[in-house]
């Protein structure tokens, strides 16, 4: 029977065990920190150099060696270089600042140092291809396939060494072209080498494309894992590639190919398989770009664009057979297949068809590469083509074929009815299905003597289709597209409204006009494919009793006759005859932009010519508290501040312009409008009998408007301004200069605010209810001159001089808009008077110091 001492004894051998373990692991954990800078390596250094360069079958140098225990046995080599071939250059393959060489411990148990993993720290690769084609690291690899070594994954050692596995972290991988370094290159590049067997080979590579030369990101994440085997000649060499990018940003994408982002966005992935050999090679390639769009459009839905590659590739001339890429747009298909010589460079076939294509796809890959258009723009229809480019070594490409679309259709809010367009048809000048000669003329007049089968160059003519506009015959539309710039044109009877539709529907700039009516119309809509340029519109149309809603105008204009001609994106009118309803008849021209992106590039100019206008009517057009009811049925909608957003420049020309009951007749004036704030230069305008000319300020940004203005007054017929205040109490001729303010949305307002002076000469005068000193009115002077200061109501005499039979007599006082008068006639040496009552029936009498007394009639 055991006893308790008995039992504890397994207990305390345990403990015992347990504690030398401890200390066993903690004197090699010490050994290994504190004992590797004691040991002198420096003697391994031509060994562990010579080892590698026998595997790589390169020259190896390396600067400096040390030894690491720890998280494995191995030397640590500094300043590592490996040579390359001279023929490539001097410069060396393979650089990096240190590379830790990780021994076999079984091999220094047979008394041999052999490597197995060489671990490369940010190391820099150098790539170089002569210029008969073939790369530095092909040759490396046939020669390190000739050194008799054993495959990196063998278990049991071998009299032969086993090939080291060769990895690098944080690497650079550069491209250089005989002697020229390409700005290309691979950054964070990890990769990995491994001779997987006796005839194969592994590989794998993880790296981000970028260029030296320009500041990239998202340019997306290439990983690369295969095998390959050994082979007389590299071109024999079967392998086996798998190739992915994912990551890659379009834009930052077509940066690094082209140097310039080319505008496109989306997230790319790539997916290739390789199997073959570099002289016969099959590829099998999925490419997808999710999120398709231009970099300046946003829409809710997400576009998805799919490409399915096959084909062989050789090595042998770069050239490409076979090839097929298809990409699926249910229920249709776009496919694009032939071959290639020298990456397409030397000589090519290739052949594109579209077949059962919906037009609905087509129309959403252009919502998304086009601006302005519609978001609910869609279509019905199919589209159908086939064409083929050829080229032949030291020849252009020449292309044939064609297409047509089928019940095509628009559809879309802004289109209202939708558009029916049925066939167009479409082909490459000279080909069998190309449209006539005298079609060609669409095409920017070309018109050869004989067209070949083949066109050099892509092109494609629009054979010209009628398009119903609204009006009683439709217009014939007709275009022309090449690898530069694109256009077409319309020509034919139309309805405006329905041509402004149709035009907002493609995305092609309308004025800010809501127009109705017919037109004749010969336009051209032209423009390039780089840099996503904007349509440019060119033409002309004849307007016959149109219609048009103005921004800011409360009621339509309507146009008897006007020409419209269309360039450099304005639209200029002449020969313009038409008026309001209710008046003004208007005749003349103007200027307005085609499109407006801001108010500040939105100027209008013009010269226009009216026989009569009133202030009033001006006050009814132009007032926003005039609008009485929503009457405009084009433009949808008006905006209250339309006026204070509109540019405007010009001059026009009343024969008779009413101020209420005051007439203004051959009124010349220019008017300059910009954001809310107006500038009216009259500068001529018979008035009274005289002429008055000057200039007129407004302020419509404030709330409520403010207005100044002056200018001068000469010969104004004093006995006309007294018919016209209805009581004939003055005669004479006056002149003067004149400077006022006011504010106010309505007439009353602005006479309570009027406020400024006027410097005045009345001459040969008299004021008919008025008489001085006994004497039988009028009172008659020869001169009457001051400076009059207007507000609170009424005029101010400010050292003012009334001239009469050789006295002289100084006017003080005022005289109120009410006509209330209440002012002194003051000399010295004789009688003053005061004149109170109202300008019908003044009260004159002896001032207080005088004796002189004054009646009235």
């Amino acid at each position: 029977m055991a006893t308790a001492s008995t039992r504890r004894l397994p207990a305390e051998r345990t403990r015992r065990f347990g504690g030398f373990v401890f200390w066993g692991m903690l004197i090699v954990l010490l050994l290994a920190v504190l004992v590797p800078p004691w040991i002198n390596v420096s003697h391994y250094r031509a060994r562990v150099v010579e080892a590698i360069s026998r595997a790589l079958g390169r020259n190896v140098t390396a600067s400096g060696i040390s030894m690491r225990l720890l998280p494995r046995p191995g030397l640590v080599l500094s300043g590592f270089v490996v040579a390359d071939d001279p023929q490539f250059g001097a410069e060396p393959m393979l650089r990096a600042d240190e590379v830790a060489a990780y021994i076999r411990l079984s091999s220094l148990w047979r008394g041999r140092l052999e490597i197995g993993t060489l671990s490369l720290d940010t190391p820099s690769l150098n790539l170089v291809q002569k210029a008969d084609g073939h790369w530095n690291l092909e040759e490396l690899i046939q020669r390190t396939s000739q050194v008799s070594s054993a495959p990196t994954p063998a278990k049991r050692p071998e009299a032969r060494p086993r090939f080291p596995y060769i990895e690098a972290t944080d690497g650079r991988i550069n491209f250089k072209l005989g002697q020229v370094k390409k700005a290309f290159s691979f950054t964070e590049a990890d990769f990995a080498l491994w001779r997987q067997s006796e005839t194969e080979w592994g590989v794998r590579l993880r790296a981000k494309p970028t260029r030296t030369d320009l500041s990239l990101s998202d340019t997306g994440l290439l990983r690369v894992e295969g095998r390959f085997q050994t082979a007389q000649e590299l071109r024999d060499t079967p392998l086996t590639l798998k190739v992915d990018f994912s990551k890659g940003q379009l834009g930052q994408i077509t940066k690094l190919v082209y140097g310039r982002d080319r505008g496109l966005r989306g997230g790319t992935t790539i997916n290739a398989n390789l199997s073959g050999t570099p002289a016969a090679m099959d590829v099998v390639l999925d490419v997808t770009v999710d999120d398709f769009r231009r970099y300046d459009i946003a829409l809710g839905e997400s576009l998805r664009l799919r490409v399915h590659c096959t084909g062989t590739f050789s090595t042998l001339g770069n050239s490409l057979t076979d090839a097929s890429c298809e990409a699926p747009v249910n229920p249709g298909i776009l496919r694009i297949s032939g071959n290639a010589e020298n990456w397409g460079i030397d000589s090519y076939q290739l052949a594109v068809t579209a077949q059962q294509l919906p037009m609905d796809r087509v129309i959403s890959f252009a919502r998304h590469v086009k601006k302005d258009l519609p978001l609910d723009l869609n279509a019905s229809g199919e589209l159908e083509a086939a064409f083929e480019v050829r080229k032949a070594t030291d020849d252009t490409a020449r292309w044939s074929g064609g297409g047509r679309t089928s019940q095509l259709a628009l559809h879309s809010g802004v289109l209202g009815q939708d558009l029916q367009i049925g066939a167009i048809e479409f082909a490459v000048p000279g080909s069998p299905v190309s449209p006539a000669r005298h079609q060609a003329t669409i095409a920017r007049q070309h018109k050869p003597a004989k067209q070949p089968a083949t066109s050099p160059g892509f092109a494609l003519v629009v054979n010209p289709f009628p398009l119903a506009l609204g009006a009683e015959s439709p217009a014939t539309v007709g275009g022309y597209v090449d690898e530069d710039d694109y256009r077409a044109t319309i020509n034919g009877a139309s309805e405006l409204t329905r041509l402004v539709q149709v035009a907002r529907a493609l995305g092609i700039a309308t004025p800010a006009i809501g127009l109705a009516g017919s037109a004749e119309v010969q336009l051209d809509l032209a423009g390039s494919w780089a840099g996503f340029a904007a349509p440019v519109t060119s033409g002309e149309m004849l307007l016959r009793n149109t219609s048009a809603e103005l921004k800011g105008v409360n009621e339509p204009l309507y146009i008897d006759n006007a020409k419209a001609m269309l360039a450099n994106q304005q639209v200029n009118l002449s020969a313009l005859a038409g008026g309001f309803a209710r008046g003004p008849e208007i005749t003349g021209s103007a200027a307005f932009p085609l499109h407006c992106t801001s108010p500040a590039d939105c100027a209008i100019s013009f010269d226009l010519h009216s026989n009569e206008l009133s202030l009033e009517r001006a006050n009814q057009l132009l007032n926003p508290a005039e609008r009485s009811s929503a009457w405009y049925q084009i433009l949808g909608q008006q905006q209250a501040d339309a006026m204070l957003k509109v540019r405007l420049d010009g001059k026009f020309e009343i024969a008779h312009f009413h101020l209420g009951r005051l007439p203004a007749d051959n009124v010349h004036a220019e008017l300059h409008m910009n954001a809310g704030k107006a500038e009216l230069d009259i500068v001529r305008s018979d008035l009274l009998g005289g002429h008055h000319s000057g200039k007129w300020l407004a302020d419509f940004t404030q709330s409520p408007p403010r207005f100044e203005g002056g200018g001068g007054l000469q010969k104004i017929s004093m006995d006309q301004l007294a018919t016209l205040m209805l009581d004939n109490w003055a005669t004479g001729q006056a002149a003067g200069k004149f400077g006022i303010a006011m504010q106010g949305a309505d007439t009353a307002d602005l006479l309570q605010s009027l406020t400024g002076s006027l410097d005045f000469t009345w001459a040969g005068g008299s004021l008919r209810n008025l008489a001085l000193g006994g004497h039988a009115p009028p009172l008659a002077f020869s001169s009457f001159a001051g400076i009059l200061q207007l507000g609170e109501g009424k005029l101010v005499f400010n050292d003012c001089q009334l001239k009469t039979a050789g006295l002289v007599y100084d006017v003080k006082g005022t005289a109120g808009f009410d006509r209330a008068l209440n002012f002194r006639l003051q000399r010295s040496g004789g009688p003053s008077y005061v004149v109170a009552g109202s300008l019908e029936q003044p009260q004159v009498q002896v001032a207080p110091a005088s004796s002189t007394q004054a009646q009235l009639r």
